[in-house]
């Protein structure tokens, strides 16, 4: 496969590495013991200032050092001068060659190895075998990333060592990991500096990476961008992270603050000129608090709350679909996964949307799109890592599975072991999706679908009712107008009996269409049982709406002119007939247009 650009440039990093070890630090490849180790009378005064400087104890370092245990590497936390200043785990080896608390690791010092290699070319990056400088140090392998402050300043590097094995997937194991851990420090860090200012999380649509959340931006009252995260800049196409403080938020993200406090917490999607679609939203004071160490929820939360107004939405018109959407929310809260089923337009997709409103870091599958690829299994593979990862580091995240009836054999194997994980629960589990347009449990009586995956996914099991069974289609109907119209729609008789007698095939979807279809036909005021049967007839045939076409004829030529503004001509072209037959008509039938 070929080398990325970040792969080909960390290479170069690290020949330009060994040539200033060999040519200006005058290092000797074969020295026997070449790393020096500070006395711990001069480390605990590092460790003091790196613990302040990371906000406090709040246990980060030991979360990772727990995943990183477990996992067979050694966690390194160095200050920004490389001196370990702590140490968590010791992997599966029992000679960590220079590894402990003093020892230094510069470049200067120690030659080419990951710590040097962080702080050097400023993001994370895997030293592996012979790519160490020292032939003492070519056993392991070395990951580091550099940690930093609100103000992007590299305060420290949090390295993973363990035995080289010579698998390119433990690189990126502890590449996923350490970049995990340094984003949570620097955004609780970023928070706490910036707790004054109006805080923006900007993220790419449609992430296949699930723990690299969103970057946060600063902004003043006047709208001008105070601080960012260290990526932020790579998001909104300026060419340096610098430049983006004292810049115009609007003009850098192509969006007025104003337009975000709107809809606090709400996503908005905007395209900045010809950049890339981006995700913005305002973080809620709540999801600030929950951002810094010590935040406790309440722990009596109301045993029924009322259904938020987004899910009313999604439920109106039936009383069975508003218990669902309760439901739902309630097992989501408490990490249940759950599998949504119901026919394609029944709202699977805007439940989803809803549940998640408050889980940032979120990966979607699409089932249906996967296949028995080297690729796609190596995909797979990464998720699942990450999904251990996110839940390790307590991170809120959610994996979705769209059309999961169609994920692959080696997909529901590999998932086995995480949907294991949090059946058996934990305080911030790792929330699990899934939706289906056809009943899951058919695709398990073939043997399409394991059925131990199957048990485990529907922890909670929805099936969305159609539209055919809410008991108000009616009611439906209205909303779904109103919102098209942007107003109140006046619904003569017969079209809403015509509306309750129709099955509804594509359910909401396919009505949103017939409705906005109806109100350009008409006069975007009034729907009469004319404009739906005009709308069925064209698009899609006589169908089941066929007692549309009983209605009379006067009945008839009274919606069409009504909806056509009492305009004959245009009356007479929906109705195909001509214009001296419908004033006959109207003549005959005693209709006259009102005064």
């Amino acid at each position: 496969m070929p080398a990325t650009i970040f792969e080909t440039h960390a290479s170069n990093a690290v020949k330009s590495s060994w040539d200033r070890c060999e040519y200006a630090h005058k290092l000797n490849r074969d020295a026997g013991n070449p790393i020096l180790r500070l006395q711990s009378s001069e480390v605990a005064p590092r460790l003091e200032a790196l613990v302040e400087q990371v906000g406090g104890r709040h246990g980060i370092f030991r979360k990772l050092g727990g995943i990183a245990s477990g996992a067979g590497h050694c966690l390194v936390v160095t200050d920004k001068d490389g001196v370990l200043v702590r140490l968590e785990g010791q992997g599966d080896d029992t000679e960590w060659n220079g590894i402990a608390l003093g020892s230094i690791w510069d470049e200067r010092v120690a030659g080419t190895n990951g710590v040097s290699m962080a702080l050097s070319v400023g993001q994370e990056v895997t030293v592996r075998g012979k790519e160490h400088f020292y032939a003492r140090l070519q056993r392991y392998s070395c990951s580091g990333v550099p940690l930093r402050n609100a103000s992007n300043e590299v305060i420290g590097v949090a390295s993973l060592s363990s035995l080289d094995r010579g698998l390119p997937g433990d690189g990126l194991f502890a590449q996923q990991l350490l970049s995990a851990a340094a984003s949570r420090v620097q955004q609780t860090l970023f928070l706490r500096d910036f707790k004054d200012a109006a805080i923006v999380s900007v993220a790419m649509p449609g992430r296949r990476e699930l723990i690299k959340g969103a970057e946060l931006v600063a902004v003043d009252d006047q709208g001008v961008i105070l601080g960012a995260t260290s990526a932020a800049h790579l998001l909104s196409g300026v060419e340096a992270h610098s430049d983006l403080t004292g810049q115009s938020f609007a003009q850098v993200f192509g969006t007025d603050l104003g337009s975000l406090d709107r809809v606090p917490g709400r996503v908005v999607s905007v395209r900045r000129d010809k950049g890339p679609l981006l995700d913005l939203w305002t973080r809620t004071p709540m999801e600030n608090a929950k951002s810094f160490p010590g935040f406790r929820p309440k722990s009596d939360p109301p045993k029924r709350r009322n259904l938020p107004s987004t899910y009313k939405d999604l439920a109106v018109g039936s009383q069975t679909m508003a218990a669902l959407c309760e439901r739902a929310q309630n097992s989501f809260d408490h990490g249940v996964p759950m599998l949504i089923e119901g026919e394609t337009g029944t709202g699977k997709s805007m439940l989803v949307k809803l549940l998640l409103a408050s889980c940032r870091n979120t990966v979607t599958v699409d089932c249906a799109s996967l296949s028995d690829t080297y690729d796609d299994r190596g995909y797979i593979h990464s998720l699942i890592e990450q999904a251990h990862i996110a839940g390790g580091l307590d991170q809120a995240t959610a994996l979705v599975f769209d059309n999961v009836n169609e994920m692959p054999s080696y997909a529901q194997n590999a998932f086995r072991s995480l949907l294991e994980e949090a059946e058996r629960g934990t305080d911030h589990p790792v929330r699990i999706l899934s939706t289906s347009r056809k009943p899951l449990r058919e695709a398990v009586l073939s043997g399409a679908f394991r059925d131990d995956v199957y048990y485990l996914l529907s922890g909670m099991s929805l099936v969305l009712p159609p539209v055919r069974a809410r008991e108000k289609p009616d009611v439906l109907a209205r909303a779904v107008a109103a919102v098209l119209a942007e107003q109140s729609v006046d619904f003569h008789a017969d079209a809403l009996q015509a509306i309750a007698d129709y099955d509804w095939p594509g359910n909401v979807r396919e009505m949103r269409n017939v409705l906005r279809q109806a109100l350009l036909q008409g006069d975007g005021k009034h729907i009469s049982a004319l404009d739906l049967a005009i709308v069925h007839t064209e698009s899609t045939g006589p169908r089941k709406l066929a007692k549309l076409h009983a209605c009379d004829e006067e009945a008839l030529i009274l919606d069409a002119l009504q909806s056509a503004s009492w305009n004959v001509s245009r009356a007479a072209r929906t109705l195909g007939m001509g214009r001296a037959t419908i004033h006959r008509k109207m003549k005959a039938f005693g209709i006259s247009r009102p005064t």
